[in-house]
């Protein structure tokens, strides 16, 4: 990817250059047609200027004789100079080009929109703050940490989709029916995650860059606005694109774990502990995994919910292999958005539960693999143990 984007960077660069010698020309034919016995000014660029002078004594001949050897020497050294800079400037991998309205405003898009899944008037539990803060912070943060996207790029591009869905959604589930902005809100929490993720389902699959520049803030002090300098980001060599999608999932169940175990640490609520990659058998990992998924419905993440194991493993009991866990919630806060997402293929889900006890179980030393169906006002997550 790095070598194409400087193959593409060196198009521009020689289209760039090419452009400014025939700018550069079409002003010396301009000079030396209409120019006269006073000084003009020519303006390559806003940050360049050619000054000519002619002298009144001169005949008119010679006048623009030295009129377009000066212009002409100027425009060698302005050439130059741009060929220096192009050389010494980094060569910035292109990832997905920006979204713009066009996108989110065109006729596949409304389309889209008007004929996906209705979002469904059900009672739900609010979400408390912190913990609905932590689900967008974690997918955020580990978006970031990844090195994929110009955090700039994807504030922009998850502004634009959230603005144009926004209005469909309240409009199917009626008039006062969504608290803007109050992230304890099922109906408004299920709204902006579905967003955010189908933000970073475009961001990790649509070409991400490898090498990107990104504006990040500087404090300036006290009292002074923000200032945003240009910084160029390199990704880890050994994170492939197809790496980005189940890394970006295993973060954000990791931070989600992290919090909860710190949170209730040495409380009766904790999580019960099991040793790293000590691959307990399943009776330990169902014990751990209900009070996980007891903690989600604690912080109003689901109205109901529970675990259970839909088929045993191995005759030994000394293991989980091959144990099928089912977990199920009843009206969780993202129904409608993970559903639209799965419709859509998405890649990264915001199934956090699914998240979180992935990373609980891979911590005990096993790996899994997961399916996720909607059915009715239920999210029903199946979990086998490889």
């Amino acid at each position: 990817q790095g070598r194409g984007s400087c193959r593409r960077e060196g198009k521009m660069a020689s289209s760039t250059t090419f452009s400014l010698f025939c700018y550069v020309l079409y002003m010396v034919c301009s000079v030396t047609a209409f120019s006269g016995s006073h000084g003009c000014s020519i303006r390559p660029t806003p940050r360049v200027r050619l000054t000519v002078h002619t002298s009144k004594e001169a005949d008119g001949n010679n006048g623009h004789y030295l009129q377009r050897r000066q212009v002409l020497s100027q425009a060698a050294n302005l050439l130059l100079l741009n060929s220096v800079i192009v050389a010494s400037s980094p060569q910035v991998a292109k990832a997905a080009a920006p979204i713009t309205l066009k996108d989110t405003d065109s006729l596949a898009a409304i389309a889209k929109r008007k004929f996906r899944a209705k979002p469904p008037k059900i009672l739900r539990r609010k979400l408390s703050i912190d913990f609905a803060v932590l689900l967008m912070r974690s997918s955020y943060n580990s978006l970031d940490s990844l090195d994929c996207v110009a955090m700039d790029q994807f504030q922009r591009d998850f502004f634009l989709i959230r603005s144009s869905d926004y209005e469909t959604y309240t409009g199917d589930l009626g008039v006062g029916m969504v608290q803007q902005g109050d992230l304890t809100d099922p109906y408004y929490f299920d709204f902006i995650s579905y967003a955010q993720y189908a933000t970073i389902n475009r961001e990790i699959t649509l070409n991400p860059a490898a090498v990107f520049e990104e504006q990040q803030p500087r404090d300036q002090g006290e009292d002074k606005p923000m200032e945003f300098v240009p910084v160029i980001v390199k990704r880890d060599p050994s994170l492939t694109d197809a790496m980005l999608a189940p890394e970006h999932s295993r973060r954000v169940g990791a931070s989600i774990l992290d919090k909860l175990e710190e949170l209730f640490k040495g409380s009766s609520s904790a999580i019960p502990s099991i040793e790293r990659g000590s691959k307990p058998d399943s009776a330990r990992l169902l014990a751990s995994l209900k009070q996980l998924v007891n903690l989600f419905l604690l912080s109003g993440y689901a109205f109901g919910g529970d675990v259970s194991i839909a088929k045993e493993g191995e005759s030994s009991s000394s293991t989980a292999k091959g144990t099928k866990f089912a977990i199920r919630l009843d009206a969780p806060a993202t129904l409608w958005g993970g559903k639209v997402l799965q419709s859509d293929g998405a890649v990264v889900s915001n199934s956090f539960v699914t998240k979180a006890a992935t990373e609980l179980i891979n911590r005990a030393g096993y790996a899994v693999s997961s399916t996720i169906k909607y059915e009715g006002t239920s999210e029903n997550i199946l979990i086998m143990i490889l």
